[in-house]
């Protein structure tokens, strides 16, 4: 059967009356209906920083299901409009999800990270590019060992050229940023916890500020679009975050938030 889907203020917030008294899934499929476009609209941005290797459609399927775990667990008691709570729910689920279908996982990652960091290294000492035997003697690996593991990362970069074909669209090249070089997820659990630590007491929008400046690495604006401020909004509601934080762990050592 075919529900429809809300449209003034008042009905929606009848709606969420209805399903907090029942938790039907029938009210709960309503208001994950009146509320799509925020997927959509988070999807297309943050898939602006992963094309052509991510779709803005495979991201807004793994953004549903932090839609609806939204609506769920909404408490309106805690004061929080639904609006920004459900966006950090999104943004988390499709996070979640892209750690999923890295190919190379943590260690993979923690591998790459390593070997440009040694190489990058070696480069500024020695004035040119290090070789793989040297770069691996640095990691500590044998060079059989190291060459198989970059073949590994190398290939995870690749984006077979039918994809890139199929996706590709004259009109959008002067509205998209470079593809990411890293597709796959590099926001291991250290950064995790240090993200969870750093923003922990802050308000919703404010988390969901720091997760997509900083760890999705979307500009000022786009943020704004997710949100649904302006720009300046943005960057002063940054500004007040940062000068927060910085008073919170001023007497912190940089250890224990670096």
């Amino acid at each position: 059967m075919t529900t429809t889907v809300p449209r003034q203020r008042a009905d929606i917030e009848s709606v969420w009356k209805k399903f907090h008294r029942t938790r039907s899934v029938t009210y709960r499929n309503q208001l994950v209906e009146h509320y799509v476009g925020i997927v959509n609209k988070l999807a297309e941005i943050m898939a602006r920083r992963l094309w052509p290797r991510v779709s803005a459609d495979e991201l807004a399927s793994a953004g549903y299901d932090g839609l609806i775990a939204a609506v769920s667990a909404f408490d309106p008691a805690r004061g929080v409009k639904f609006e920004t709570y459900c966006r950090q729910r999104i943004v988390g689920a499709i996070r979640d999800w892209q750690r999923e279908i890295d190919p190379l996982g943590r260690s993979g990652r923690n591998f790459e990270r390593t070997m440009n960091s040694v190489e990058e290294r070696y480069q500024a000492e020695a004035g040119h590019p290090a070789t793989s035997v040297e770069v691996a003697k640095r990691m500590g690996l044998s060079h059989g060992k190291f060459v198989k593991m970059k073949k590994t990362v190398l290939a995870s970069h690749c984006v077979p050229l039918e994809s890139a074909t199929e996706r590709f669209d004259d009109s959008r090249v002067a509205s998209l940023v470079p593809a990411d070089p890293n597709p796959g997820p590099v926001h291991h659990t250290e950064r995790e916890l240090i993200r969870e630590y750093l923003t922990r007491g802050l308000k919703e929008q404010d988390r969901l500020i720091i997760t997509l400046y900083y760890y999705e690495k979307l500009t000022m604006a786009e943020i704004g679009q997710v949100l649904g401020v302006s720009e300046s909004r943005v960057c002063q509601r940054h500004a007040d975050i940062v000068d927060q934080l910085r008073t919170r762990f001023a007497d912190v050592p940089c250890d224990m938030v670096a």
